[in-house]
């Protein structure tokens, strides 16, 4: 997508590799691509395409700081009780009282992103559509929701991903 983007439509593309990859912890990505974002001409006119890990990123992001538009691919709500994703800062936990700790900002998101879109697969091997859609409900993406039959964890170029990144250009 980021060749497509960047020479068939002239749009200005960052694909950077992320530092700490294996561990994908918010503590780290959300401040680099704040770093990122801080070089562009104007930081508040930019487009995130989250996929799994990155839309968890991207998710938080938007809880901070302003942006044109956000894609999230694969994204989930919970760690699916893996210890892994739980280490990585990005999910809300319950306390033993039934408190949650380190709660999402929906509010705070859909005040920073009013240009939203989302894609999930029914046969994503990692993370389960209920987890999609619970992200959906929550940022009231009826109508830029778009759940994809057959597209697994989106491995593969999908070309209404590229349709949404440029519908939000």
């Amino acid at each position: 997508m980021y060749n497509i983007l960047k020479s068939e439509h002239n749009i200005p593309c960052i694909c950077d590799n992320f530092p700490d990859p294996l561990h994908a912890r918010r503590d780290i990505w959300v401040p680099h691509i704040r770093s990122v974002a801080e070089k562009q001409e104007d930081p508040l006119n930019i487009i995130l395409v989250g996929h799994s890990s990155g839309a968890q990123a991207a998710l938080r992001y938007a809880e901070l700081y302003e942006v044109h538009g956000i894609v999230l691919v694969s994204s989930t709500y919970t760690d699916l009780g893996d210890a892994h994703e739980r280490a990585s800062g990005y999910y809300p936990q319950k306390k033993a009282d039934g408190e949650e700790t380190n709660p999402y900002l929906f509010d705070e998101m859909k005040k920073n992103c009013k240009n939203w879109q989302q894609f999930h697969s029914d046969d994503d091997p990692f993370i389960p559509l209920k987890e999609a859609e619970r992200i959906r409900d929550v940022l009231g993406l009826t109508d830029t929701y778009h759940m994809l039959p057959g597209r697994s964890h989106f491995f593969e170029f999908d070309e209404a991903l590229l349709d949404a990144v440029l519908s939000l250009c």
